[in-house]
């Protein structure tokens, strides 16, 4: 599906209308002035939304976003609200023509270097400075609101840090958009899918991160004329 309107310069799209996505919505609705987009397959999810003022999409949001890059803005916001790597599965998909992506096996030699860790469903790794449930409304401070540890040195540059021997690692920086939300640019992306097709070939941790939580999924990424 393909954008029919004007994109606004402050325009939000929400990626997936479950749980997370519909109180992203319902958040975003009260401070945002401009067009805010909500994406789904499932079209329950989307009248689930009531009467709020946010434009439905019937699609994958990921593969929207790979099929309208060229029409967003650069300061457009996505907020990620489905299970998976989004920025992982929109690159695989936006540069099929001319790379190879293959996602690999996370390299155990990092976890013992990160806080708490868990294997995602779709082959990525989950981690968090939490063991527990965070609350919905977390304003993401300095000192957890939970045990009052300090989280001085923020997940997203824990992870942006890492030195590995056979990785590269490149961390989006998740940013809060209301307590407990939190999402990155379309500039984001771009600058993602820049550095990793730098060199033609290599294995790469692409993630994104906020201060306390985030995924990384393990990739071999190679050009096509590479190829025999």
């Amino acid at each position: 599906m393909f954008v029919t309107e004007k994109i606004s310069e402050d325009a939000i799209f929400i990626i997936g209308a479950g749980h997370f996505g519909s109180r992203a919505a319902r958040l975003l609705d009260k401070q945002s002035d401009g067009q805010l987009f909500v994406l789904d397959t499932v079209h329950s999810r989307l009248s689930e939304l009531g009467d709020l003022p946010v434009k439905r999409i019937p699609c994958d949001g990921i593969l929207f976003l790979v099929e309208n890059f060229h029409l967003l803005n650069p300061g457009n916001v996505i907020v990620p609200a489905v299970p998976v790597n989004l920025a992982y599965e929109w690159l695989t998909r936006y540069l099929k023509e001319d790379y190879i992506i293959r996602k690999i096996e996370t390299p155990r030699a990092i976890e013992p270097l990160l806080p708490h860790t868990w294997p995602g469903s779709e082959g990525s790794l989950l981690i968090s400075y939490a063991d527990f449930v965070c609350p919905d409304d977390c304003p993401e401070p300095e000192y957890c609101t939970v045990t009052g540890e300090s989280r001085d040195k923020p997940l997203h540059d824990l992870l942006s840090r890492l030195e590995l021997t056979d990785f590269k690692v490149h961390v989006i920086r998740s940013h809060q958009l209301a307590p407990g939300l939190g999402g990155y640019k379309v500039a984001d992306l771009a600058t993602a899918a820049e550095k990793l097709t730098k060199d033609d070939r290599g294995q790469w941790l692409l993630g994104t991160s906020c201060r306390c939580h985030g995924i990384l999924t393990a990739l071999e990424i190679e050009h096509r004329t590479e190829v025999t």
